[in-house]
Formats: structure tokens, sequence, C-alpha cells
């Protein structure tokens, strides 16, 4: 499953992200580590989930793809983007109606960037990559 997003990534990165000049790519590939727990043992298993954020042209939304590595089952879902073009950095939200900062990310160079959000309690930080090194 990894390697079917990753591959439609960078599909849709050679099309897209070369012909960009716009400080924010408009696709990013993360991986990190989560803990799951088995349905069938209750015993909780370290896995890799992956992330991929697609933004539109005019970067005011951003489609979140996640998934586990190696599992069938994905979840996306389009959030709004917020720009800051001062300090390169974006947030994202459910839309106009919605206060919270869902996700908060910061380019650090135009490969990399830096993306976080709650789940639960626990913040995950997660590198991003821009798939154009790839």
């Amino acid at each position: 499953m990894k390697r079917i997003i990753f591959l439609m990534a960078a599909i849709v990165c050679l099309f897209s992200c070369e012909k960009q000049s716009h400080w924010l790519c408009d696709t990013w590939y993360g991986e990190y580590d989560t803990t799951m727990t088995d349905n069938d043992t209750g015993e909780a298993e370290q896995k890799v989930a992956t992330i991929l954020l697609q933004f539109s042209e005019d970067r005011t939304e951003c489609v979140v793809t996640k998934g586990i590595a190696g599992l069938l089952a994905v979840t996306k879902k389009t959030y709004k983007v917020y720009l800051n073009e001062t300090d390169q950095s974006f947030t994202m939200n459910e839309g106009y109606h919605d206060s919270r900062i869902l996700y908060r990310g910061q380019v650090i160079n135009f490969h990399t960037a830096t993306l976080n959000w709650y789940a639960g309690e626990e913040m995950i930080s997660v590198e991003l990559n821009d798939l154009r090194d790839e």
C-alpha cells in the first residue's frame, strides 16, 4: 500500500512540482511510527504510518491521505489551508466554520517541511519530503 501511495504521489509530483514556483510544493510525503492495537489479541504493535499531502493549485485546500505500511486501509480528507507567506508556514482546519488548528506545517527549505498535529493527547511531528528527490 505504501508503494502504491508513493507511486501515485510521485506521478502527481512529476507533472506538477517541476512547473510550480510557489514556496509550498503541492505534494509532500512522510512516515512516522505509531502504535496500533491488534483486534484479535489486544496487544499493542508498533507500525510505520504514512502521510501524503496534496495541495490544490491555489494552495487553499489540501487532501491528507494517511495509511499504515502493509495494510490496505487508508483515510483521506480534505482540509482548508491558511498560508503565512512571511515565515513560509501553513495551518489546516476543516473549513471557515472551524477555528481549530488541526495541522501546522513549516517549510524548512524547498524540499523539506515539518508537520505537527495531535492524535488524542499525543503530538505527532513528521518530516515531510516533496518527492522530487525520490
